[in-house]
């Protein structure tokens, strides 16, 4: 099995209890979508839209656009916000299946640290028209760092995906030959009463799979004891912590046009 393969299951396994879940996911492209710039009537690209959390609000921001919903997950798909006009289609962003060019404006929230981003990005380069946006939300480096303390108690291994830093998301846009127009970060912390409440959250969001590691220890009852000491160890009066460091970009593929 690929990691691509177990990375969807993944997302395909959570796909009922996804939009139960996620609430910070829903945050997240809430606010994206307030970044979004005004385009004139064209073609408005949700890349990895998951259950479909930025459809009403992307169809109220560009009410004549042809709306392309895509996810990598048939699952995700069918469970996704039912719209008459939305057009949705099962696709992997490091391929879209769409003409070069073609897209005047690409959303993405939270899906494109789940990707090589270089390639990912260079493909949004590609069906981008000249001065068109694209506007995206992803995670940095020191996301869900609560979960890899924790787990270091028992072994060496990571337990969950090496996110990028800021420096890696601006080099690969760079290289992708899309250009930043505006950056913002921030810091969000979701809390949670009990150990397994934090961990079956992040499984119902399809984040737990990350790659298999052998050094990874088997967790066994002595084990699972000293990872939930440690979570325990990082309580707070709000609860036990799960970190996600954000950002928001805004960029553009170059060309007559562009925003200032």
């Amino acid at each position: 099995m690929t990691e691509l393969t177990a990375v969807r299951r993944s997302f395909s396994r959570a796909a009922d209890r996804y939009a139960a879940a996620a609430r910070l996911q829903r945050q997240v492209s809430d606010r994206l979508l307030d970044m979004l710039p005004p385009i004139a009537a064209g073609c408005v690209l949700d890349v990895g839209c998951g259950t479909g959390f930025a459809s009403a609000g992307l169809r109220g921001r560009y009410p004549d656009a042809l709306l392309l919903s895509a996810d990598f997950s048939p699952a995700m798909l069918g469970a996704h916000a039912p719209m008459s006009d939305n057009a949705r289609m099962c696709a992997d962003a490091h391929a879209l299946p769409l003409r070069d060019g073609s897209v005047d404006l690409i959303f993405s929230s939270l899906m494109l640290q789940w990707c090589d981003l270089s390639r990912a990005l260079r493909e949004c380069h590609r069906v981008l028209r000249p001065a068109a946006a694209m506007c995206f939300a992803t995670v940095l480096d020191g996301t869900l760092r609560e979960i890899d303390k924790a787990f270091a108690t028992v072994d060496r291994a990571r337990h969950t995906l090496p996110f990028l830093d800021e420096a890696a998301v601006a080099e690969a846009l760079g290289a992708a030959g899309l250009v930043a127009h505006h950056v913002e970060r921030s810091r969000q912390v979701e809390y949670f009463d009990d150990v397994r409440s934090l961990l079956q959250s992040n499984r119902d969001i399809g984040a737990s799979r990350v790659p298999l590691h052998p050094r990874r220890a088997t967790l066994g009852r002595a084990a699972w004891q000293s990872v939930c000491a440690e979570f325990e160890a990082q309580r707070t009066p709000l609860g036990i912590p799960l970190t996600y460091e954000l950002a928001w970009v805004v960029a553009y593929r170059p060309g007559q046009g562009d925003p200032g």
